[in-house]
C-alpha cells in the first residue's frame, strides 16, 4: 500500500513541475492537465474563466476563452448579461461544491487549486484571500470603505505591480491569483454562495467596460498567457522567414 502511495505521489510531483515548467515559459513542452485528452505540448494553451474554471485547448487549437464566452452566451447573441455570467458562475460554484452544502470549505478551495486548476499553482505559492487585491469597484467610496475594512482587519493591504500577475491572472481577464479563494470576502476560511455572486458582480462590472449592462466578446483583452504565446508564434514565423 505504502508503494501505491508513493507512486501516485510521484505521478503528481512530476505533473506539477511539468505544468510549472510549461507556466513559466509558455514554450516548454507539458503533459495534459486531469481530464483532458492527449498531450499538448509547445505553448501551454489554457484560459482560467473570471471565476476560476479553467478551459484547455491544444497547441494548435483556437485559444479557449471563445469556448467559455459561447457557453456563457446562452441565447447567443454575442454578449454576456449578468444574468447569464452569474448562471455561469453558480454552475461552477456547483460543481466545486462536492458535498452539496452551499459551502465552499478549505478543503474544496485546496481541491480546486490541486486537481481543477493546477495551472496556477507555480504562480500561487499559497496565497490566501488575505493576500489578494479586490478588483475595483465602480463605486469610489465602495474602494475607500474596502480599503479601510482590510486595512483594519490585516493591517495593511499592497496591491500588485500591473506587470506582476500571478496564478490564474496570467491564464485569465481578471487580475486575480485565486478567484476561488479571492471570494472569501470575510477570510473565514469558506466561501458561501452570497460571497460567490458578490465577486462575480464584482467581475462582470469590472470586465463591463462601457458600463451598458453586457459584456461583448471585444470588451474583453487578450491574457498575459495568449499575447505572450503570440509574441512566441510570432517571434517563430520570423525565424522561419530568414
Amino acid at each position: 500500500m505504502a508503494k501505491v502511495e508513493i507512486q501516485g505521489t510521484n505521478r503528481r510531483m512530476i505533473r506539477k513541475l511539468a505544468i510549472a515548467a510549461a507556466a513559466c515559459g509558455l514554450v516548454a513542452a507539458c503533459a495534459s492537465p486531469p481530464g483532458e485528452e492527449g498531450a499538448v505540448r509547445g505553448r501551454i494553451n489554457v484560459f482560467i474563466s473570471p471565476m476560476g474554471e479553467p478551459f484547455r485547448g491544444g497547441e494548435t487549437d483556437p485559444y479557449p476563452l471563445d469556448r467559455w464566452f459561447a457557453r456563457a452566451d446562452a441565447n447567443h447573441d454575442g454578449a454576456l448579461e449578468w444574468s447569464e455570467f452569474k448562471a455561469d458562475a453558480d454552475a461552477f460554484f456547483r460543481r466545486l461544491d462536492t458535498d452539496h452544502d452551499g459551502v465552499l470549505s478549505g478543503a474544496e478551495v485546496s481541491a480546486y487549486e490541486q486537481d481543477v486548476a493546477p495551472e496556477i499553482l507555480p504562480r500561487v505559492a499559497r496565497l490566501t484571500a488575505k493576500d489578494m487585491s479586490p478588483l475595483p469597484s465602480n463605486d469610489p467610496e465602495a474602494n475607500r470603505e474596502r480599503a479601510a475594512r482590510d486595512a483594519a482587519a490585516q493591517g495593511q493591504v499592497t496591491r500588485p505591480r500591473a506587470d506582476l500577475l500571478a496564478g490564474a491572472g496570467v491564464f485569465g481577464v481578471t487580475p486575480e491569483p485565486e478567484p476561488v479563494a479571492a471570494a472569501d470576502t470575510d477570510f473565514d476560511g469558506k466561501v458561501t454562495l452570497a460571497e460567490w455572486d458578490q465577486s462575480a458582480r464584482r467581475r462582470f462590472d469590472f470586465l463591463d467596460t462601457n458600463h451598458d449592462g453586457r459584456i461583448d466578446r471585444a470588451e474583453l483583452p487578450k491574457t498575459p498567457a495568449e499575447k505572450m504565446a503570440d509574441k512566441v508564434e510570432k517571434r517563430q514565423r520570423e525565424k522561419d522567414k530568414r
